[in-house]
C-alpha cells in the first residue's frame, strides 16, 4: 500500500480514526499523570524541611521559591498558580482549530516547566497540592497529541474539546474519580448553559432525595452496606455555613492577594517572594503541625479515621495561610488538596465543638470547604463521594456541597477559577470573544 492509497483510506475511516487520536491521547495521559503523581510523592518525601537539612530550611526555601517563580516568568508565564484558569481560559477561547497564539496556554514548554517549578516549590516546603497542577498538565499533553496526529494524519481536530477532554482527564486521573471528571467538564471547562440552572437542578436533586428518604427509610435497592454515624440536619447546616463561608473567605483572599503581589515589580519582588517563602516555613516550623507543608492529605485521612493529632481549629487556620502564602508567590501549585483538609479540619472542629460523628463531619467540612472555595458543588461533592467511597454518606455530602456554594454566593464571593482565568485576557490582550485561527 502505498502513501496515496493508505492516506484515502484514512478519508474513507476518518470517524475510526479521530477515535483512535483521542484513545491514544487519553492513555499516554492516563499514564502519565499516574507517573507525575509518583515523582510529587517522592519529591514530597524528601523535602528540605528543619528535620532534614536543619537551619540552612532558611536559606534554601526562598532561594527555591524565587527559582521557580523566576523559571515560570521567564520561561513559560503560563505556567503559573494552579492550572485550571489556564485550562478553563483556553476552553473558553480556542474554537475548531483556531487558537493562535493562545497555543502557548496548553503547549509542552508550558506543561514541562509547570512540572519543574512544581517539584521545586514542593522541594522547598511549600504548601500546595498536585492535582490543579494535574488538570493543567493532562490538558497540555491532551491537546500535544491530538495536534501531533492531526498534523500527521490530516484529520479533523477540535482544539476546544481535546483541552476540555484532556483537563478532565487529568482531574480523573489526579482523584482516581472517573465521575468527578465528567461533572468537572461539564461544570468548570464547559460553563455556558449549566451555569445559568446549577442551583436549580442541585435543589431539586437533594430536596427530592430527603423528600423520598423520609418516606423509604434507609431503602437500599441492591442491600444495605456498613454505613458511618449518622449526622443530624442541623449539624450538616452548621458544617457547610462555616466551611463553606470560610471556603468564599479562603478564595477571596487568593485572588486579591495574588493580584496585589503581581502589581509588585523590580527588585521588591524578589523581596516579597522570600517573604512569604519565610512565612510558609515559619508555619509550618512554628507550629509543628503535620500537613501544613504539601498537599495536607494525610493530615485529613487522620480527621477521617478520628486520629486527631493535630488541633482542628489550628490546623484550618495555620494550612489556611500557609497555602494563601504559596499561592501568593505565584508558584506553580494547586489548592484542591489543600482545601481539602482544610475542609476536613473545620469539619473535625464542629463534631468536637458538638459532640457529633468526627469522621463524618470530616468528610461533609471537606466538601463543603471545597465547593464554597471553587464554587462547584457537583464536582466537589462527586470527588468527595468517589474518594471515600461512603454510599450512606451521599445525602449529606451533596447538602453540604449545596450549603457551601450557596452560602460563597450569599457572601458574593467570586468564582475562584473563572476570575483568575480572566487574567490571561489582559497577557494576551484580547477581547473575550477573540481567537486568531491557527489551521485548519
Amino acid at each position: 500500500m502505498n502513501a496515496h492509497q493508505f492516506y484515502k483510506k484514512i478519508k474513507n475511516h476518518r470517524y475510526g480514526f479521530s477515535l483512535g487520536i483521542y484513545l491514544t491521547a487519553a492513555i499516554a495521559t492516563g499514564v502519565a499523570c499516574v507517573w507525575f503523581m509518583k515523582v510529587f510523592e517522592f519529591v514530597y518525601e524528601r523535602q528540605l524541611d528543619l528535620a532534614s537539612i536543619g537551619f540552612w530550611c532558611w536559606l534554601t526555601t526562598p532561594l527555591l521559591f524565587i527559582l521557580a517563580i523566576e523559571l515560570i516568568r521567564r520561561v513559560a508565564p503560563c505556567a503559573d498558580g494552579a492550572g485550571i484558569p489556564q485550562t478553563i481560559f483556553a476552553a473558553q477561547k480556542f474554537t475548531g482549530s483556531g487558537f493562535g497564539r493562545l497555543s502557548s496556554l496548553v503547549s509542552f514548554r508550558t506543561m514541562t516547566v509547570k512540572i519543574v517549578a512544581l517539584l521545586i516549590g514542593l522541594w522547598a516546603g511549600a504548601s500546595t497540592g498536585r492535582e490543579g497542577p494535574t488538570v493543567h498538565v493532562a490538558a497540555c499533553l491532551f491537546f500535544g497529541i491530538c495536534w501531533a496526529l492531526h498534523r500527521l494524519f490530516k484529520l479533523s481536530f477540535d482544539a476546544r474539546s481535546a483541552v476540555i477532554a484532556g483537563g478532565a482527564a487529568g482531574l480523573a486521573a489526579a482523584f482516581n474519580t472517573p465521575l468527578a471528571g465528567v461533572t468537572f467538564a461539564i461544570e468548570e471547562l464547559s460553563t455556558d448553559y449549566f451555569s445559568n440552572i446549577k442551583d436549580m437542578v442541585l435543589i431539586a436533586i437533594i430536596v427530592a432525595g430527603l423528600a423520598a428518604k423520609s418516606l423509604t427509610g434507609d431503602y437500599i435497592y441492591f442491600g444495605k452496606l456498613d454505613e458511618p454515624a449518622s449526622v443530624s440536619v442541623w449539624l450538616i447546616l452548621i458544617v457547610g455555613v462555616l466551611a463553606g463561608g470560610s471556603g468564599a473567605f479562603f478564595s477571596s483572599l487568593l485572588i486579591e492577594g495574588r493580584r496585589r503581589v503581581i502589581a509588585i515589580q523590580g527588585w521588591k519582588r524578589y523581596l516579597c517572594v522570600a517573604v512569604l517563602a519565610w512565612a510558609v516555613l515559619f508555619i509550618a516550623i512554628g507550629s509543628g503541625m503535620k500537613g501544613i507543608s504539601g498537599p495536607g492529605n494525610f493530615a485529613a485521612q487522620d480527621f477521617i479515621h478520628e486520629n486527631i493529632q493535630n488541633t482542628p481549629v489550628f490546623f484550618a487556620i495555620f494550612k489556611m495561610a500557609a497555602t494563601l502564602f504559596t499561592y501568593w508567590s505565584g508558584i506553580a501549585g494547586g489548592i484542591f488538596a489543600p482545601s481539602l483538609s482544610i475542609g476536613s479540619a473545620i469539619g473535625a472542629w464542629v463534631a468536637s465543638c458538638q459532640h457529633g460523628p468526627i469522621g463524618a463531619c470530616a468528610v461533609i467540612g471537606m466538601a463543603a470547604f471545597l465547593s464554597g472555595t471553587i464554587q462547584a458543588p457537583v464536582t466537589s461533592f462527586v470527588i468527595i463521594f468517589e474518594m471515600t467511597n461512603q454510599h450512606q454518606m451521599l445525602l449529606p455530602v451533596m447538602l453540604a456541597s449545596l450549603i457551601g456554594y450557596m452560602t460563597a454566593r450569599l457572601f458574593k464571593a467570586k468564582h475562584l477559577y473563572q476570575t483568575l482565568a480572566a487574567n490571561y485576557e489582559k497577557m494576551f490582550k484580547i477581547e473575550a470573544a477573540a481567537s486568531v485561527p491557527h489551521s485548519k
